[in-house]
């Protein structure tokens, strides 16, 4: 701890600096030294200057990155000002600063949590007997709250690292000085700071989700979901007691000797279900169905909510008038263009030992007829042992595979099949038949190596579960997909790409980069308003509700 420093002492210390500088030869008087006198000066007159400058320059050696950073800029934001009080004028907490208390004290609302971020009394010194002392640990917990407000806000209190090394979103951090700036000299405080929230309409959209359930829940309103049991596949022609529950949890009536029965139109209810829940609309109760008719998730779906709001931290704060979200759980990708959604269509994602990972990037190029060059891994576990098991040439040629080294396609049968390893060689499908990449992908280079294509596998995208690639995204009806991508375009138009199909490998450049979100988000509200929610096939929503202690 620092002890006071006289006035006179200082002023001492400062006519000393100056006449040492007079005198040198070397040196020359300040430009800003009569600023820094005066800043002495007003520093000096008011005590509680005096405490809050103490206070700063207190070292804390515990302290993680975020506090020494947040202290940092505390104490260069008071600097600035001579250590004046911010929020405190004249012993009493400003107009400003019991608005900003208001929205640290309403954090509950954004799914933060306003014990977080203490702030003082709003009738703080009201008998005007506070110390010098007092007001400036009123002042400074307020800043500090300010400060934390902001930065959770914005980019989250959880690091996407520490859900999955699969997330790699960089939540944009505020700049504490700006914040702190922006903030003070704000005609509305209160909206600048709640500003730092995100600004996305899917954001707004849980958070009037969230203030929705809490009132239900409040007052006992929450309606309780009537759970249908397991059991084997319901649909038209069976008998069972479930039946009846299922017409209960629709609102589908019946005659009384009609109520075990599953009719047609209990099946068309059933098809109006699923293709509001981005289900199948088959008409049957599969295990899939059933999760969506229960819930689709278990737990609290409040805390849920929350964990998704959280996430919409780390997207980036601009999405781009023109971009692309794909939604994991969802397994849908949509085009948006200013606030509407010109094209979407059902894709396929990776599996559970694959995830696809989570993060942002440009889409650049789309290639026509593209080979495929199988990964390390895939090559290695999967087609390694099929080629030492069979006739090398023969499998190659039947899934229309060739060998590549050094740039140049080799005879797999001068290839020693039982020391090889992909390190040494590369496999790759040519365009045409079987290829796992269909007739096109859509390519925005990335570290992960993923991207969107086609896929002979059509039958899959019939799945209500769609979690069964290596990573990449695949895409149900690409073409139609191209199209809509290319009406973003200046002059390309889907027709050019589809003219390009059965011959070589062809690179076409966008004019216009678009960026590209894979997103992961198991609740969101639908265009009727409804909040929607998808099961955790990855565990991340799971993992962020723990780490936020929810």
């Amino acid at each position: 701890m620092f002890g006071r420093t006289s006035t006179s002492a200082l002023l001492a210390g400062a006519v000393i600096a100056l006449s040492s500088t007079m005198y040198s030869a070397q040196a020359a008087i300040p430009d800003n030294f009569d600023e820094q006198l005066e800043q002495v000066n007003l520093a000096q007159s008011n005590p509680v200057a005096q405490e809050i400058q103490q206070a700063l320059s207190k070292k804390h050696r515990r302290q993680n990155f975020h506090a020494k950073r947040e202290a940092a800029a505390a104490k260069l934001f008071y600097e600035n000002r001579s250590f004046q009080p911010a929020w405190i004028l004249k012993g009493k907490l400003s107009a400003s600063a019991l608005s900003v208390m208001e929205t640290l004290q309403s954090a509950e609302k954004e799914g933060l949590h306003a014990a977080d971020y203490p702030v003082p009394a709003a009738g703080f010194n009201a008998d005007g007997k506070a110390t010098p002392e007092q007001i400036a640990a009123a002042e400074l917990e307020l800043t500090h709250s300010i400060l934390k407000y902001a930065e959770d806000a914005q980019a989250g209190r959880v690091s996407p690292y520490a859900i999955s090394e699969d997330i790699t979103l960089r939540p944009e951090r505020p700049d504490p000085i700006e914040a702190l700036t922006s903030i003070a000299h704000s005609v509305a405080p209160a909206k600048t700071l709640a500003a730092f929230n995100p600004p996305h309409a899917e954001y707004k959209a849980l958070k009037k989700q969230l203030a929705e359930l809490r009132e239900h829940t409040e007052n006992g309103s929450l309606e309780e979901q009537v759970v249908i049991p397991a059991g084997k596949v319901l649909k038209v022609g069976v008998k069972s007691s479930r039946v009846a529950v299922l017409r209960e949890r629709l609102s589908v009536p019946a005659v009384e000797s009609q109520m075990n029965v599953y009719t047609q139109d209990l099946a068309y209810a059933v098809e109006a279900f699923q293709a509001a829940n981005g289900l199948h609309p088959d008409g049957a109760v599969g295990p899939r169905t059933l999760l969506a008719l229960n819930g689709r998730v278990s737990g609290d779906p409040i805390n849920d909510v929350i964990a998704n709001m959280e996430r919409w931290r780390w997207m980036p704060r601009e999405l781009g008038e023109t971009h692309l979200r794909v939604n994991i759980p969802e397994f849908m990708v949509r085009l948006n263009m200013d606030g509407f959604v010109l094209y979407e269509t059902r894709v396929v994602v990776g599996k559970r030992s694959n995830k696809t990972p989570v993060f942002s990037d440009k889409m650049q190029h789309v290639i026509v007829n593209p080979y495929w060059n199988v990964p390390y891994s895939i090559a290695s576990k999967e087609l390694l042992p099929e080629l030492r098991a069979s006739n090398p040439q023969s499998y190659l040629q039947k899934g229309n595979y060739e060998i590549v080294y050094g740039g140049k396609i080799v005879d797999p049968r001068r290839v020693n099949w039982d020391a090889v390893t992909f390190k040494q060689i590369r496999i790759r499908q040519r365009p045409g038949r079987g290829n796992a990449l269909g007739k096109i992908k859509f390519m925005f280079p990335n570290k992960h190596n993923v991207y969107l294509h086609d896929t002979p596998s059509k039958s899959l995208f019939n799945r209500s579960e769609r979690a069964f690639s290596h990573g990449c995204v695949r895409v149900q009806n690409p073409f139609e997909f191209a199209d809509a991508l290319m009406a973003t375009q200046n002059t390309m138009t889907g027709n050019y790409i589809r003219s390009l199909v059965g011959k070589k490998q062809t690179q076409v450049n966008l004019q216009r980069d678009i960026p590209v979100h894979i997103s992961y988000f198991t609740a969101f509200v639908d265009e009727a308003g409804k909040l929607q929610r998808r099961p955790d096939i990855y565990g991340h929503n799971q993992a962020t509700i723990d780490a936020l202690n929810l």
